[in-house]
């Protein structure tokens, strides 16, 4: 059976009113439209439902089962109104946003110091996590949304959504007594040992760099999802690794540091705003996003980001 909702409503207020003329006026349609739609209903269950007197029209007995039932779900959809209302309500309560210390400086901060001061009564907590550990994350629906480089890819079954927002320009890192001082290849550098962020193998910048030159991962990798460890082992040792441009506005990580000048073009790494299906995000979430996006426009526009962002 197909009747349609909005043919339930006209059989409701045809029993509410006693006439079709009445009905008519108060659904703001013509009666020829309101006799059309009791014809469809009356076509597709097979019989009549509606008696007429000199007073108006009633329900027969087939209509009044047919009405019990549009009762019925009218209250449903009353139901399901508040508990979407109750929802809206709620996603505005709190927002979970993961982040990972690449994408903090820039429009990241900027909008959640902007959010904050517009929606102020929303309750904000920020993870920090990497890139890995914020996908699952959002998969356990433990956060609402991220903002990450694309370093580990996503799960087959997920229904995560992934906008990249920007490119990273990425240079390779040593202690600024490291012996390598003068233009260099990558080859050159294998022998050393080498830090590198904790997330699978093939998916990390270091093991990109090398199968673009058909090179061997560096015999020697010490796997360090901290950068501030990472930091001081560098100054205190020959260990290499391969940072963000961004790493660098932070003069605590990066006094003791100098990047090396290549031979060879390192790929750059995007920063992705990851979140569930785009139709599950919350309120708070999609406020977010529309903030992220034009902060994140403002930003590449301007001197801070020239010498940081790579074209890709």
């Amino acid at each position: 059976m197909k009747i349609k909702l909005n043919q339930l409503n006209i059989l409701l207020e045809i029993a509410t009113q006693g006439s079709m003329g009445k009905a008519a006026r108060t659904l703001h349609l013509t009666q020829p439209a309101i006799s059309k739609a009791i014809q469809e209903i009356e076509a597709e269950i097979g019989v009549p439902i509606l008696q007429r007197t000199s007073r108006g029209v009633l329900l027969n007995e087939y209509g009044q089962v047919l009405l019990r039932h549009a009762r019925d779900i009218d209250l449903s959809f009353q139901k399901i109104s508040d508990e979407i209302e109750q929802l809206q309500l709620k996603a505005m309560h709190q927002l979970r946003l993961g982040v990972t210390p690449a994408a903090t400086y820039g429009p990241f901060t900027q909008t959640l110091l902007q959010f904050q001061r517009n929606y102020p009564d929303v309750k904000l907590t920020t993870t920090e996590g990497r890139p890995g550990q914020i996908c699952e994350a959002l998969i356990n629906q433990q956060l609402d949304l991220a903002v990450i480089p694309r370093s580990s890819p996503v799960p087959a079954n997920s229904t995560l959504y992934r906008e990249t927002l920007y490119a990273l320009r990425n240079d390779i890192m040593a202690g600024k007594q490291h012996p390598v001082t003068h233009l260099t290849s990558l080859k050159s550098l294998l022998q050393y040992p080498w830090l590198d962020w904790g997330e699978a193998d093939e998916h990390s910048v270091l093991n990109q760099l090398c199968q673009r030159y058909n090179l061997p991962r560096p015999a020697n990798i010490m796997l360090c999802s901290s950068p501030w460890l990472a930091a001081r082992m560098m100054e205190q040792s020959p260990m290499l690794s391969i940072w963000t441009a961004v790493r660098l506005r932070f003069p605590e990580l990066s006094r003791g540091l100098r990047p090396l000048a290549l031979k060879e073009t390192l790929p750059a790494t995007c920063v992705e705003m990851v979140c569930p299906a785009r139709e599950h995000l919350s309120t708070a979430g999609t406020l977010f996003t529309e903030m992220l996006r034009e902060n994140t426009k403002e930003w590449l526009a301007g001197e801070d980001a020239r010498d940081m962002v790579a074209h890709i």
